[in-house]
C-alpha cells in the first residue's frame, strides 16, 4: 500500500514537472521551480543540466541552447533507467 502511495505521488511530480518544462522557456525559471520541490543539481552547465530529487527517485535531464532555454528534456524515474536496457528516450523542446 505504501509503495502504491510513493508511486502515485512520483508520477504526480514527474507530471508536474513535465508540465511546468513545457510551458517554461527560461532555464532560469526551471532552475527556481526545481530548487522548490527539493530538486538538487548534479550537474549544471552550460550544456547539460541534470536534477534529482532522492526522495521521490526522480531525475531531470535537461540539454542546453546557447541563449538560456533548452533543447531537449527528459523527465524520469530511476527505476526507469534500470528498465530500458541502456536505451535512453527523451524529448525534444518545441
Amino acid at each position: 500500500m505504501l509503495e502504491d502511495i510513493e508511486a502515485a505521488q512520483q508520477r504526480t511530480v514527474m507530471a508536474e514537472i513535465e508540465e511546468m518544462i513545457q510551458t517554461t522557456p527560461e532555464y532560469a525559471d526551471i532552475r527556481e521551480a526545481l530548487q522548490s520541490l527539493n530538486f538538487i543539481p548534479e550537474q549544471d552547465d552550460t550544456d547539460v543540466a541534470i536534477w534529482v530529487q532522492p526522495d521521490l527517485r526522480i531525475f531531470v535531464l535537461l540539454q542546453m541552447n546557447l541563449g538560456g532555454g533548452y533543447a531537449g528534456y527528459r523527465v524520469g524515474a530511476y527505476d526507469d533507467l534500470d528498465s530500458q536496457n541502456g536505451e535512453f528516450s527523451g524529448y525534444n523542446a518545441r
